[in-house]
């Protein structure tokens, strides 16, 4: 598992993780005109995997939108979206990590979804996020599982996924849509070596 440590927050984010080479970082609405930079200049490069977006949505006035609502949900311990930065280049975002619809109780589970820069693609940056952020996860969320789903297409997503510990579990037909269509993903699961299994008499 990668490496990690908590710093102190960059850029006025709320929360800020350190890696090797990157940053993860949850940001305030303050920062919206990093994020609308960043989904901008990857607009074509992510359609094929994304929701489809009016144009609308990469404004720097929907943006900030979307980060209050994201600081919304992470205060309430139910998201933690994580923005990443090279640390040699802290203001300029290259990806997107999100641990999301966290459920505690006996579940301790949340799913997983990122997108990274088009010119950062193959330098092993979107492995070392993921890494990180699950091993934050389990560590400061207590979480025993952690979910991927991604579309059978995108090989290097899955050999990402695989690549740090998660194993194929099943299939969910029309599971999200993608590009403007509902699309059967493949499950991905990594747990938590450190929970055991519980056994109640």
């Amino acid at each position: 598992m990668a490496k990690f440590e908590i710093i102190t927050p960059v850029n006025g984010a709320v929360l800020s993780v350190a890696t090797e080479r990157l940053i993860l970082s949850v940001y305030k609405p303050s920062l919206c005109g990093a994020v609308t930079d960043y989904l901008v200049r990857n607009r074509a490069f992510h359609k094929k995997y994304s929701q489809q977006h009016k144009d609308k949505y990469f404004t720097v006035s929907e943006q900030k939108t979307f980060l209050k609502s994201d600081m919304h949900m992470f205060k309430r311990n139910e998201m933690v979206p994580f923005w990443i930065t090279n640390r040699e280049e802290p203001d300029k975002i290259i990806g997107r990590i999100s641990f999301y619809s966290i459920i505690g109780g006996s579940m301790n589970t949340c799913y997983v979804g990122y997108h990274i820069d088009k010119n950062c693609q193959g330098q092993g940056y979107m492995r070392e996020a993921l890494e990180a952020g699950c091993g934050f996860m389990f560590k400061y969320y207590k979480l025993h599982r952690i979910e991927a789903d991604i579309i059978p297409t995108n090989e290097k997503s899955r050999n990402c996924v695989k690549n740090c510990g998660f194993e194929k579990m099943g299939y969910n037909i029309r599971f999200m849509e993608i590009d403007g269509k509902y699309q059967d993903h493949e499950m991905y699961v990594r747990l938590n070596p450190e929970v055991e299994n519980v056994i109640s008499l």
